[in-house]
C-alpha cells in the first residue's frame, strides 16, 4: 500500500496545473452555490419562530404546515427547486469531464508520455464518463425508494425533538457504506474504460477490494483531518485569518482527492500487470 501512496503522490506533483484548476473550480463553485442558497434559505429561516420571540410548539407546527403548503403550491418554490436541480446537473456534467481529463492524464503518464493531456482527455472521454456518472447516481439513489418512507416519521418527530435524528442512523449507515463501495467500484470501472479493460477492472476491484478500500480510507482520513484542522483554525483565529483559511480550505481537500484517485490508479494498473505491493 505504501508503494501506491508514493506513486500517487508523485503523480499528484506532476499534475500541479490540474490541482490549481480544480482548486479554482471548487472555490468558484462554492462561492456561487453559497450565494444561491443564501438567497433562497435565509428568507425562509427568518420566518422560523424563535424561542426568545415567543416561539412555541404550535408556532413550529404552523411553520411546518406553511412550508408544506408552499412546497405544494408556490411557483417560487418550484422555481428554486428547478434551479437547484439544474445546478446539480451542471456540477455532474463538469465533474465528469474533469475526471475524464484526469484519468487520461494519469494513463498517458503511466505510458511514459509527457505533455498536457487533460483537455484532450476531456474531449475524448468526457461523454462516456458522464454516462458512467449518471449510472452511478441512479444506483446511489435507488435505496432512497425504501429509505424515505421509513424515515419520514422520524424526520417529522425530529422537527420537534432533534434527538430523534439518531433514529435515522440504522437507515443511513448501511446506505453510506453502500455509497462507499459503489464509488470505489465505479472508479475502477472508469479506470478500465479509459485503459480498455472494463471487465477485468470489475474483477480486479472485487478481488482486491480490501486493499483498495483501505487505500481510500487512509488518504480520505488525511483529507478529513486537514478539513477539521482548517475548521478549527477558523474558530480559533476569528476575523481576517479565519476568512483566509476559509478561502484556502478547498486546496487541501482538492489535493487529497487528487492524490487518492492517483493512488488508486497506480494500484489498479499494478494489479492489472501482476505487480504486487
Amino acid at each position: 500500500m505504501r508503494t501506491w501512496i508514493k506513486c500517487g503522490w508523485r503523480s499528484t506533483k506532476e499534475q500541479t496545473y490540474i490541482l490549481i484548476l480544480l482548486f479554482l473550480y471548487r472555490l468558484l463553485w462554492g462561492y456561487f452555490l453559497y450565494g444561491f442558497l443564501r438567497s433562497a434559505i435565509v428568507p425562509l429561516l427568518l420566518r422560523y419562530p424563535a424561542a426568545e420571540a415567543g416561539g412555541t410548539t404550535m408556532g413550529r407546527v404552523l411553520f411546518y404546515l406553511e412550508g408544506r403548503l408552499r412546497l405544494e403550491g408556490s411557483p417560487d418554490v418550484r422555481r428554486w427547486l428547478l434551479i437547484l436541480a439544474l445546478l446539480l446537473l451542471t456540477r455532474l456534467l463538469i465533474s465528469s469531464f474533469i475526471r475524464a481529463g484526469l484519468l487520461h492524464e494519469l494513463r498517458q503518464e503511466s505510458l511514459g508520455e509527457r505533455g498536457l493531456f487533460f483537455f484532450p482527455g476531456m474531449r475524448k472521454y468526457g461523454l462516456p464518463i458522464l454516462l458512467f456518472s449518471l449510472a452511478e447516481w441512479a444506483f446511489a439513489l435507488l435505496p432512497l425508494y425504501w429509505i424515505i418512507p421509513q424515515a419520514r416519521g422520524t424526520l417529522f418527530a425530529a422537527y420537534f425533538d432533534s434527538s430523534r435524528l439518531w433514529g435515522l442512523l440504522p437507515l443511513l449507515a448501511p446506505w453510506m457504506l453502500y455509497l462507499f463501495i459503489l464509488r470505489l467500484i465505479w472508479l475502477y470501472l472508469e479506470f478500465g474504460y479509459v485503459g480498455g479493460r472494463v471487465l477485468s477492472s470489475l474483477g480486479h476491484v472485487l478481488r482486491y477490494f480490501i486493499p483498495a478500500a483501505s487505500l481510500r480510507l487512509l488518504i480520505g482520513a488525511g483529507g478529513a483531518l486537514t478539513a477539521a484542522l482548517c475548521a478549527a483554525s477558523g474558530y480559533l483565529l476569528p476575523g481576517l485569518p479565519a476568512l483566509l483559511i476559509r478561502q484556502a480550505a478547498p486546496l487541501p481537500a482538492t489535493l487529497f482527492a487528487l492524490w487518492g484517485i492517483a493512488a488508486q490508479y497506480h494500484h489498479w494498473r499494478a494489479r492489472q500487470e501482476g505487480i504486487s505491493d
